[in-house]
């Protein structure tokens, strides 16, 4: 049965205001960067009192992608070598996923493959962020989030991402394609959603909810947002390219002609960057164990 795509719509929005919230820990941080009057003693010590978070937040850091190894003994060793940036976007590529893991992976979905992809969005990002002047750590999160929306699908609508994986098959089409047509809206718009009820800024919730079209962003001239689209909708492709989630069916998006001419990047630099993305990223799955 097909499923209605006005009442998943109402059915999306009464989930999302159910998922589990954010650590605490995660987003004092983000209060912190956005000069809440939260003070970075306050922030190490709500990391500190969640043992788990606290534990993978260690293990990150000193993984071979911060290149720490063996420095930091303690999560305010962590703030002060990395910055408190750097722990938002630590923070965040450790704890986002932990509210939507699957009880079950559907078939032909892999978290694993999910994740890996993921991670070398948010390198791509934050590699490709000093070209357009944006903040690297919001890149990185941005494009960290980016496809959070198909986690929704299937962790929360096990029977909808199956009709959308059936009618993208049968036609063969991108999963985008696939979920407006089933669902009445994408994994991008899904994504954007979540990311306005746990708050997170509009810049990135906008930029989210138009990655696999950045031409309106391009077109809005919203402060901001056309950037981080940009970022986000040439990380991803970057991140397909690699083919680090290692899918069978595996295939490049079409990159928007003019989010590609806004970054000015030549054929050397653009096989330069792969290479440093591949490698950072793969560095960072290692230290998520994915």
């Amino acid at each position: 049965m097909t499923p209605d795509p006005q009442s998943f719509a109402a059915r999306l929005d009464g989930r999302i205001a159910k998922l589990p919230p954010l650590p605490e820990a995660l987003r004092a941080v983000w209060q912190a960067l956005d000069k809440e009057n939260l003070s970075i003693t306050q922030c190490v010590r709500l990391i500190e009192q969640d043992s788990v978070l606290a534990g993978r937040t260690l293990r990150m850091a000193n993984s071979a992608f911060y290149g720490l190894a063996g420095r930091v003994a303690r999560i305010g060793d962590a703030v002060n070598l990395l910055g408190l940036r750097a722990m938002g976007s630590m923070l965040a590529a450790v704890s986002i996923g932990d509210a939507l893991k699957p009880a079950a992976a559907p078939a032909g979905w892999s978290l694993r493959g999910y994740t890996r992809h993921a991670v070398a969005a948010a390198v791509a990002a934050r590699a490709l962020a000093p070209r357009l002047g944006v903040d690297a750590e919001q890149a990185f999160l941005a494009g960290l989030m980016h496809d959070i929306g198909q986690l929704v699908l299937v962790s929360q609508f096990a029977t909808e991402a199956a009709a959308v994986r059936a009618h993208a098959q049968a036609g063969d089409l991108p999963s985008h394609l696939a979920e407006q047509a089933v669902l009445g809206l994408d994994h991008a718009e899904i994504g954007a959603r979540l990311a306005r009820h746990w708050r997170f800024p509009a810049l990135i919730s906008e930029a989210m909810a138009n990655h696999h079209q950045p031409g309106g962003a391009l077109m809005d001239g919203v402060d901001g947002v056309a950037d981080l689209t940009v970022l986000i909708h040439v990380g991803d492709a970057m991140a397909h390219a690699l083919d680090l989630a290692d899918e069978p069916d595996e295939a490049v998006p079409p990159l928007d002609a003019a989010a590609w001419l806004k970054l000015r990047l030549d054929e050397p630099a653009a096989l330069a960057l792969l290479a440093r993305i591949e490698a950072e990223a793969r560095a960072m799955s290692e230290a998520l164990g994915s």
